[in-house]
């Protein structure tokens, strides 16, 4: 087996890896973060991608649980791609990521989350008027 990579082959843990699986991978390889023989593609990894590579650690002590592999630079068209794009426009301080996509915190009233429930929750809340009785 070649040690070579260009850009448009199939990287070498696909070949090792023909199928993506959640069960029992009978190929692990070693993770990058915790060293266990863990690692296998993701069931959300997509084959056709050369230069993107989704996988996932059975390890359940190991916090980087889901990993993206990134080819960033190829020597072909990487520079082209929409995610390469957007990290080179957050490394380079072009894209301020939290002026683009604000925290959004939302609070309600009692009265908006009663809303919800149309008068139920109100007429279980209130006291029973004089009158009522």
């Amino acid at each position: 087996m070649s040690n070579t990579w260009e850009a448009g082959a199939t990287p070498w843990l696909r070949r090792h890896q023909p199928e993506t699986t959640w069960a029992n991978e009978p190929n692990p390889v070693q993770c990058m973060f915790c060293g266990g023989q863990t690692v296998k593609r993701s069931e959300s990894d997509r084959s056709r991608d050369t230069g993107r590579i989704e996988l996932y650690c059975d390890n359940g002590s190991c916090d980087a649980r889901e990993m993206v592999l990134l080819v960033r630079r190829d020597g072909a068209d990487a520079y082209a791609r929409a995610d390469v794009r957007a990290l080179n426009l957050i490394d380079n301080g072009t894209l301020d990521v939290h002026a683009a996509f604000p925290p959004q915190v939302k609070s309600s009233t009692m009265a908006d989350l009663m809303a919800d429930y149309g008068n139920e929750v109100e007429r279980r809340m209130r006291k029973p008027s004089r009158s009522a009785e």
